[in-house]
């Protein structure tokens, strides 16, 4: 499991809380601010961008106001979601979520992040006993058997 911090700039702090709360529990993170790799812009970036995303298995969007003016943040949740890569939003303030938003599982404090990762690896072993399913199909319906524990637990 490693996760994809997706936020906007001016939501750094707790995209960075989000990060040392994984790094305590030993899950590895991408994050972009802790990159010194990235260069450029344009395809460059967009390709750093997809490459880092396809490193990871999991995403954390950080939802603030700031969010709705982000350019980033909806490509790269199109990208996970593209892919069916388990997916939750980090709630930083009582924010509306943009439609498509709102399926996903909402983390509202740095003790959710940890709930979120015992219901995932819960049900990753639920799965790995059995191998009855394909695995394109087993994808899809453990990311849905994941975000019906989450949800339940938040």
């Amino acid at each position: 499991m490693k996760f994809f911090i997706s936020h906007k700039k001016e939501d750094a702090y707790t995209a960075n809380k989000i990060a040392n709360e994984l790094k305590a529990m030993n899950v590895p993170y991408y994050l972009d601010i802790l990159d010194f790799t990235i260069t450029g812009s344009g395809k460059a970036l967009t390709d750093h961008i997809k490459q880092s995303l396809n490193d990871c298995t999991d995403i954390i969007v950080v939802m603030s106001e700031a969010t709705r003016y982000s350019q980033w943040v909806p490509f790269e949740v199109g990208m996970a979601a593209q892919n069916d890569m388990p997916t939750a939003t980090f709630l930083q303030e009582n924010v509306s979520l943009p439609d498509f938003l709102i399926y996903w599982p909402r983390l509202k404090q740095p003790s959710d992040i940890r709930k979120y990762i015992t219901a995932r690896r819960e049900v990753q072993h639920e799965y790995a006993s059995q191998h009855l399913l394909e695995f394109a199909d087993m994808r899809k319906s453990q990311t849905a058997r994941f975000y019906d524990v989450l949800k339940k637990r938040l």
